[in-house]
């Protein structure tokens, strides 16, 4: 039995809350009377109408508000009670076992979802929080719409990482090892009225590597989605013609089914996660299927052995690298030794190191253990001497060969409305800085000079401290550190930093707030007053006016993930600063995208005499549009290399 003390915690911030709205309700309606001292004689005002016995406001007294808190105890003592009861046993682990049998069986799946939800919604706000601080945004309201969505996209991840790992399952299917793998047949998929990918013929068989391509949007997580069910039975599509995976027909069959037969790894692999442990994680799919526990045991064992993660069995989950954890779901995935394994984008947040890792696992598990790997991944390259089939879509339609597709032809994006700055001169100094968490020190004594107008890439491996590198110079907490124009930016008041540093996070959608990118601009506009509106700067950063109207009305989230990108720039560059810092600006792009946003990079950068500094893995992209490198490793930041052009080294 271990200790976390993260669900007390978070169950004492929720008990004190209720408390406090307990007593703010009293006060409101009604008054808080009740004898003691006479804090405030607040005017009744007797509600009209339909609300006639509504009496608001009165006097509030010392007893008063001791009585209303006083009446909400007993419910803050039953939150801490279940607070305290997380923190000392895995609440989780009991609610898998009551999936198997037992009167919990029906609501397992709810109780698992609800028993998250509460961490979900104390991250959500911490990183919304942040997000708040780093875009100037005041007042708790502003914080609502950002929490609520990150809060849910949490339950859903965690829902359809339960559907496709076999929770709650009644009637496993049994896979007929006389079928293929998977086989489509005239197949089409669409949401609403709108096809997806339609004509799709093929089979794929057990003992090989299959690649998907294509641009964003193209339909890649679509057609994934598709073969382990999540598409027709999860998320609301359709499918025409005919989808059998080991025989089993896709269309009549839930995911929960067919856990035995597909393992399935997601795009973000950190919300699927549904345990605290990596050995409860990789175990969760064998837990539900009902196994005994030695057995269990013993395959978690073999199957972290396999991948090379035995040391990590004992890790907590919140506490692994970016590769780590790819890893680890790839192991919960295939933990129930399954005849197929799906694979959404696992090299796009990795470094090369970690790159090679899971494509040399991905070949493993197809060329050695035999299973049927379906990958899809913008980054394709790193998997070419490996790969047995190639799948580009693109179009609605897709195109099989045996080797992979010729480079994408990338469209020139220039940044012609930003006229360069002035000639190059020194625009900002880190001094000394050493960031930590917890006792140990992740970056030590870090020295830097940036120049007006030029573009700076931050190398290092996962883990290597660049993140927490660009925080700590977006939000200084000791003076000294970080000076630009000439001022200490940890002694200017939080709203006048942003006119020397602004941060764009490896999130990009923390930043927005509101559900249309129209709002967004005009909330920008309205906080910062840029002499550019940033809708005129959104525009810019895209390379033109193509579309714009459309974008407009969208939801900022709906925009693909380089057109995020490119609002998240407009609206930190709303005041402005004189610093930008942009954390894994490539991730998960396309060439297409990759382009659009080095150009935004490059124009943010001429424009203002303003310097950009970005942290990336991604050494093509640095060598690219960066005009030098800086590498972080080992805590260490080296000095840098210019280039002779000064555009790309």
């Amino acid at each position: 039995m271990r200790f976390h003390a993260a669900p007390l915690r978070t169950a004492a911030i929720v008990a004190a809350v209720f408390v406090a709205t307990r007593v703010v309700y009293r006060v409101v309606f009604g008054g808080a009377s009740g004898g003691g001292i006479l804090l405030l004689d607040l005017p009744s005002v007797q509600l009209a109408g339909p609300f006639a016995h509504v009496s608001l406001f009165g006097p509030v007294t010392s007893g008063g508000l001791w009585n209303a808190a006083v009446s909400a105890l007993p419910f803050a003592a039953v939150i801490l009670a279940f607070g305290l009861l997380s923190s000392v046993v895995d609440m989780q682990r009991l609610f898998v076992r009551g999936s198997t049998r037992g009167p919990l069986r029906a609501i397992s799946r709810s109780l698992v979802i609800a028993w998250s939800t509460a961490p979900a919604l104390a991250h959500a706000v911490r990183r919304v929080r942040r997000a708040a601080a780093l875009r100037g945004e005041r007042g708790a309201a502003a914080l609502l719409v950002p929490v609520f969505e990150q809060t849910i996209e949490r339950a859903l991840g965690l829902a359809a990482s339960m559907e496709v790992r076999g929770f709650a399952s009644t009637h496993p299917a049994v896979a007929d090892a006389t079928q293929p793998v998977v086989a489509m047949t005239d197949a089409a998929l669409a949401h609403d009225s709108a096809e997806i990918l339609g004509s799709l013929t093929l089979t794929l068989d057990a003992g090989t590597l299959t690649v998907l391509t294509g641009p964003t949007g193209s339909g890649k997580s679509s057609l994934l989605r598709s073969i382990d069910g999540l598409f027709q039975h999860f998320d609301g599509g359709r499918q025409r013609g005919r989808i059998t995976v080991a025989g089993v027909d896709r269309a009549a069959t839930p995911p929960r089914d067919t856990a035995a037969i597909v393992g399935s790894v997601a795009q973000n692999v950190r919300i699927a996660f549904a345990a605290q442990t990596v050995q409860d994680e990789i175990g969760f799919a064998l837990a539900v299927r009902g196994l005994p526990a030695d057995v269990v045991a013993e395959r978690v064992a073999e199957t972290a052995r396999s991948l090379g993660i035995g040391a990590l069995l004992s890790r907590d989950i919140d506490a692994l690298s970016t590769g780590e954890a790819t890893l680890v779901a790839i192991a919960a995935a295939i933990s129930g030794r399954p005849a197929l394994l799906l694979v959404d984008e696992p090299l796009a947040e990795l470094d090369d190191a970690a790159r090679d890792t899971v494509c040399r696992t991905l070949d493993a598990l197809a060329h050695e253990h035999g299973l049927a790997v379906v990958v899809a991944e913008h980054h394709s390259a790193p998997l070419e001497p490996f790969a047995d089939r190639w799948l580009a879509l693109d179009g609605g339609r897709a195109l099989a060969s045996a080797q992979p597709p010729p480079p994408v032809a990338v469209d020139s994006v220039a940044p012609a409305e930003f006229v360069s700055g002035a000639a190059r001169h020194p625009l900002a100094e880190l001094r000394n800085l050493t960031v930590s968490h917890a006792a140990t020190a992740v970056v030590r004594d870090a020295h830097l000079t940036l120049d007006a107008g030029e573009l700076v890439a931050l190398a290092g491996r996962n883990g290597a401290g660049k993140s927490s590198l660009l925080l700590a110079m977006a939000m200084p907490d000791a003076a000294g550190h970080l000076v630009v124009r000439g001022e200490d930016v940890a002694r200017l008041p939080a709203r006048a930093r942003r006119s020397h540093v602004a941060l764009v996070p490896e999130r990009v959608d923390e930043l927005f707030f509101h559900t249309t990118v129209a709002a967004e601009c005009l909330r920008a506009d309205r906080a910062d007053r840029p002499e550019r509106p940033t809708v005129e700067t959104f525009a810019a950063l895209l390379g033109g006016g193509r579309e714009l109207d459309a974008l407009l009305l969208r939801h900022p989230r709906d925009l693909s993930a380089g057109q995020q990108l490119c609002l998240a720039l407009a609206i930190q560059l709303a005041p402005e600063p004189a610093l930008l810092l942009v954390d894994e600006p490539s991730r998960g792009l396309d060439e297409q995208s990759r382009a659009l946003v080095g150009a935004a990079l490059r124009t943010a950068a001429a424009s203002g005499g303003r310097a950009v500094l970005i942290a990336t893995h991604d050494a093509e992209f640095a060598r690219r549009y960066a005009g030098r490198t800086l590498t972080l490793a080992d805590g260490t930041l080296d000095d840098g290399t210019r280039s002779p052009t000064g555009v790309s080294r």
